[in-house]
């Protein structure tokens, strides 16, 4: 088998569960644009970005994307000091992103609390699910890890952002993939990270 051979055979593609976006934020860069656009098609995806490249507005606008076209709820989870300035991002976007603490917070729309309030929330009710600071995932074996992929694990669509992943680091790459429904860690890690 030559190299080329060997590369083709590891090539996995998944299926896009998303859908077309009709109109997006205005304030959104063209390069931000697509990239959004490309995320809401896939309807399940990574956002591993540098800082600075304006994750907030492409998190926020996937998320009202995927609102307006379910006609539901999407629930951002953010670290503690982070979802508040979110909101207030929002605010500068023309984008409505309500601060929530608890279920009976939740209003059609986006919704945004932080990781440590997760166990006040029916997760089931949501079409969508946005995780900002996604390395939270880097732990496979950790329990915030495991239940997050346990809560969302049927939500329909789902999008990871991070300016700090672990490029080389298998394990996040792979809770990541399973936390998407791409793949499981330890079939990820089989298909591509042990020698043939």
């Amino acid at each position: 088998m030559t190299y080329d051979e060997f590369l083709k055979s590891k090539k996995y593609h998944i299926q896009p569960t998303g859908f077309e976006a009709d109109q997006l934020n205005d304030n959104l860069f063209d390069y931000q644009r697509d990239i959004v656009k490309w995320a809401l098609r896939i309807g399940k995806a990574a956002l591993f970005e540098d800082t600075g490249l304006g994750k907030t507005i492409q998190q926020l606008s996937w998320a009202e994307a995927v609102a307006k076209y379910t006609n539901g709820t999407v629930l951002i989870l953010a670290p503690l000091a982070v979802s508040k300035q979110t909101a207030q991002e929002a605010d500068k976007f023309g984008i409505i992103c309500n601060l929530v603490e608890s279920q009976e917070d939740i209003k059609k729309g986006i919704n945004i609390t932080n990781y440590e309030k997760i166990h006040k929330f029916d997760t089931d009710c949501f079409d969508g699910i946005v995780l900002d600071e996604s390395s939270i995932l880097k732990s496979y074996s950790g329990k915030t890890t495991k239940e997050l992929q346990e809560r969302f694990a049927y939500t329909p669509y789902k999008l990871c952002c991070t300016a700090t992943p672990s490029p080389n680091d298998f394990t996040e790459i792979g809770t990541t993939s399973e936390f998407l429904g791409v793949m499981p860690r330890t079939e990820m890690l089989a298909t591509f990270f042990i020698n043939d």
